[in-house]
């Protein structure tokens, strides 16, 4: 078994994934993502998972990703060129930030996605991020 290598800002360690062509619009380019498979950052566990880099410049679990409202997607993190994903992807650098519990409610929030307290979306998503994330957060 191979451990997994922590995912990175290098541009050249993503992958462009054109999200159109797994649409009900094959036929026309875009939009598009950005995936990396790794680790997270600090991950004691160096457990594999596929991320996704946020219009923010952080990433998120694509598990995460795929549980959120569809508008609410496209709007963390769906580009419509691939001049508007490289133009983001070129301008990371230092050490990858995973959105945790404590951050994925602003990026949430960032992009138009105001649950209330009892929305079970919102319960969902954490819940996850729980499971994935299991230790405690750094303050």
């Amino acid at each position: 078994m191979s451990v997994a290598r922590t995912i990175t800002n290098r541009y050249q360690d993503f992958h462009l994934l054109e999200v159109g062509k797994t649409t009900s619009h094959p036929e026309k380019r875009g939009p598009f993502m950005i995936v990396q498979t790794g680790s997270a950052p600090g991950d004691p566990e160096v457990r594999e998972c596929t991320f996704a880099l946020t219009r923010k410049g952080t990433w998120i679990h694509c598990f995460i990703f795929f549980l959120m409202p569809k508008n609410i997607r496209r709007e963390v993190a769906v580009f419509e060129t691939v001049p508007e994903t490289m133009e983001l992807a070129e301008s990371l650098t230092g050490k990858p930030v995973v959105e945790t519990m404590t951050s994925l409610p602003s990026l949430l929030q960032g992009a138009g996605f105001h649950p209330a307290d009892d929305d079970p979306a919102v319960a969902t998503l954490m819940d996850e991020l729980k499971k994935r994330h299991p230790r405690k957060e750094n303050p």
